[in-house]
C-alpha cells in the first residue's frame, strides 16, 4: 500500500514540476516579447479612404491602427478597413491632410513560440521540450461577425476677414460613417456627406450665380454592401472600386467573386455629373474587371484590367480599357503603373475603334538601404475636377503646373532628428514654348533642442512659358499638455514674375494653427493666415469642431 502511495506522490510530484518549468518558460517568453514594426508609404488618397502599399500584410487585420508623423509627433492616424497582400484600404482619423508618399508604420508584438511539452512519465521533466515548436495560441474556429462602427462628424467655417466686398464666408458640415456587420450580418453601410454654404461673395455678385442645394449639398459615397459569402461582395449605390480607382464613383451595382488568386467583378449604373457631382440618368455606364493577385519571393504581383462603356443617353460616349500593375520582383524595388486606352472614337460623326493612349501612370521606388529612398514618376493622367478645394490661388497655381509630367523624388534620414527631402519635376508641352520646371527641398528637424519642437525648412523654385519665382518658408510645431495641445506657426515668403506683366506677385504669408485633443474623439481646431502684399492685405481663418464615432476595442 505504502509503494503505492509512493508512486502516486511522485507521479504528483513530476506534474507539478512539469507545471512550474513550463509556467517560468511561458513568463520569461512573454516578458521578453518582441515588438516588430513595418514600414508602408500612402500611394493614393481620395475623399473618403487612404490607400497605403506595404512590402506584405501579412501581420495585419482588420480595423488595426496604423501610425503617421503628424506635427513632428507619431500618432495614431488611420483605420485598415480592408486588406490585399500587400497593401490595404485605410479611413483617416486624424484632421491633419494626408499627401501620397508619407511614410506609414504599424507597430505589433510578435508573439513567442513555445516548444511542444510532452507528459510522457518515463521521461519525466527532463523531457519536457521538444524541438518541434507550435504557437502559443491554438488555431480558433473563424469568430462570427461582430458589429462596427466608425465615423466622423465635423462642423467648420472658413473664409476672409478683409473689409471690402470680396469678403465670404463659408459654413461646412461634412458627415462620414462606416457600419459594419449589421446586427452582426452581412450587410454594411458606408457613407460620406458634406454640405457647404457659401455666404458673400458668391450670393452678392452679379457675374457669381447664387448657388443651389444641389451645388451645395454633396454625396461623395453612400453604399450598401452585402457579403453573399466569404468570397462573393455585393455593393449598391456610390461607391469608388479600389480596383478601378481612376474611374471614379460608380453609382449603381458592382459585384466581385474570388477564385483563389483571381478576383472577377462587374457593375451597372451611372457616373455622377461633372458639374455637381450630383446623380444623372443620363450618363449610364456599365463594365467588367478581372484582378490577379500572386506572392513572390520579394512581394506581391498586382494586375488588374477593366473594361467599360460610357454613354450619353443612348449614344456610345467613351469605351475604354484601364490597365493597373504592381510588382516587386526586384528586391527594394517597387514598380506601379496604370493606363487607359480607349478604343471608340466619335469626332464630327466619324466613328472608329482605333486604339488610342489617353491616360498613363508609371512610377518607381527604390529604397538601398533603410535610410535612403529615391522614387519616380511620369504622369500623363486626365485632369482632375476638384468639387470643393481650400486651396489658395498659389496652391491651385502650383497644383496646375506639377501634375503632369515626369518627377524624381529623394528622402534620406541624416540621422534620428534630421532628414532631407529633394524632388524636381519636368513637363513639356508641343503647345507651349518652354517646359515646366520646379524644384523643391525640404530640411526637417524632428526636435529642436532646448523648446522640444519640430522645424521645417523649405524652399519651392519654378519656372514655365509664362513665369518663374520661388517660394521660401517654415514651419514650427510644439505640442503641450502631454499633445492635447497642438500649436504651428508658419511662414512663407512668395516672389512670382509675370512675362506678360510688370507686376510681381510679391507676399508674405504668416499662418498660426492651434488644435486641442479634448479626449480621443473630440477635436477643435482655430488656424489663421494673413497674406502681405505692397498694396493691400488678405485675412483668412479656419474653425473647426469634429467628433469621430467608434466602437470600442
Amino acid at each position: 500500500m505504502s509503494a503505492i502511495l509512493r508512486e502516486i506522490a511522485e507521479i504528483i510530484m513530476q506534474k507539478i514540476i512539469s507545471c512550474t518549468v513550463l509556467t517560468i518558460c511561458l513568463i520569461s517568453k512573454c516578458l521578453g516579447q518582441e515588438v516588430k514594426t513595418m514600414e508602408g508609404f500612402v500611394s493614393y488618397v481620395n475623399t473618403t479612404n487612404v490607400y497605403v502599399k506595404f512590402e506584405n500584410t501579412k501581420d495585419l487585420s482588420i480595423n488595426d491602427t496604423l501610425s503617421m508623423a503628424v506635427n513632428g509627433a507619431l500618432q495614431k492616424a488611420l483605420i485598415v478597413k480592408i486588406i490585399s497582400s500587400k497593401s490595404c484600404i485605410t479611413t483617416s482619423i486624424i484632421l491633419d491632410k494626408i499627401s501620397v508618399g508619407q511614410k506609414v508604420t504599424f507597430s505589433y508584438i510578435l508573439l513567442p513560440e513555445i516548444e511542444n511539452p510532452k507528459t510522457s512519465l518515463v521521461n519525466g521533466a527532463d523531457s519536457l521540450f521538444s524541438t518541434q515548436k507550435t504557437p502559443i495560441l491554438a488555431k480558433e474556429k473563424p469568430k462570427p461577425k461582430v458589429q462596427t462602427h466608425n465615423g466622423r462628424l465635423s462642423v467648420s467655417t472658413n473664409g476672409s476677414m478683409n473689409q471690402d466686398e470680396k469678403a465670404y464666408n463659408r459654413l461646412r458640415t461634412s458627415f462620414n460613417f462606416d457600419l459594419n456587420n449589421i446586427n452582426g450580418g452581412k450587410v454594411s453601410l458606408s457613407t460620406y456627406i458634406n454640405y457647404q454654404r457659401r455666404i458673400g461673395i458668391s450670393d452678392s455678385q452679379n457675374d457669381v450665380p447664387k448657388s443651389t442645394f444641389k451645388d451645395d449639398f454633396k454625396v461623395y459615397g453612400l453604399s450598401l454592401d452585402y457579403d453573399v459569402n466569404e468570397k462573393t461582395r455585393l455593393s449598391f449605390g456610390r461607391k469608388i472600386n479600389y480596383r478601378m480607382s481612376n474611374m471614379g464613383a460608380i453609382d449603381g451595382v458592382q459585384y466581385d467573386h474570388t477564385f483563389s488568386k483571381l478576383i472577377a467583378g462587374a457593375f451597372i449604373g451611372t457616373r455622377p455629373d461633372q458639374e455637381d457631382y450630383s446623380f444623372n440618368k443620363n450618363l449610364m455606364q456599365y463594365g467588367a474587371f478581372l484582378a490577379h493577385e500572386t506572392e513572390k519571393k520579394n512581394g506581391t504581383i498586382q494586375t488588374s484590367l477593366a473594361f467599360a462603356e460610357q454613354k450619353y443617353r443612348t449614344n456610345t460616349d467613351r469605351r475604354f480599357a484601364y490597365l493597373q500593375h504592381s510588382n516587386s520582383l526586384i528586391k527594394k524595388v517597387n514598380i506601379f503603373y496604370s493606363l487607359e486606352l480607349d478604343l471608340f472614337q466619335n469626332i464630327d460623326s466619324i466613328k472608329s475603334n482605333k486604339i488610342n493612349l489617353t491616360s498613363a501612370y508609371f512610377s518607381i521606388r527604390y529604397k538601398p538601404f533603410k535610410k535612403l529612398s529615391i522614387s519616380s514618376s511620369y504622369d500623363n493622367r486626365r485632369n482632375v475636377i476638384y468639387y470643393e478645394t481650400f486651396r489658395t490661388y498659389l496652391d491651385q497655381l502650383i497644383n496646375q503646373e506639377t501634375r503632369q509630367g515626369i518627377r524624381l523624388q529623394m528622402n534620406y534620414n541624416i540621422s534620428k532628428l534630421l532628414s532631407l527631402n529633394m524632388s524636381g519635376f519636368y513637363r513639356y508641352q508641343e503647345s507651349r514654348p518652354d517646359p515646366t520646371k520646379n524644384y523643391v527641398a525640404n530640411l526637417y528637424f524632428s526636435q529642436i533642442s532646448g523648446i522640444n519642437a519640430t522645424l521645417n525648412l523649405n524652399a519651392n523654385t519654378m519656372k514655365t512659358y509664362y513665369m518663374n519665382g520661388d517660394i521660401f518658408g517654415l514651419r514650427l510645431n510644439k505640442d503641450f499638455f502631454k499633445n492635447k495641445v497642438s500649436t504651428e506657426l508658419n511662414y512663407r515668403k512668395v516672389n512670382y514674375k509675370f512675362f506678360n506683366s510688370d507686376t510681381p506677385l510679391l507676399q508674405d504669408v504668416i499662418g498660426l494653427s492651434t488644435n486641442f485633443y479634448f479626449n480621443q474623439k473630440t477635436a477643435f481646431m482655430f488656424s489663421y493666415e494673413a497674406t502681405i502684399e505692397p498694396l493691400i492685405k488678405y485675412n483668412r481663418y479656419y474653425i473647426t469642431l469634429s467628433q469621430r464615432f467608434r466602437n470600442k476595442k
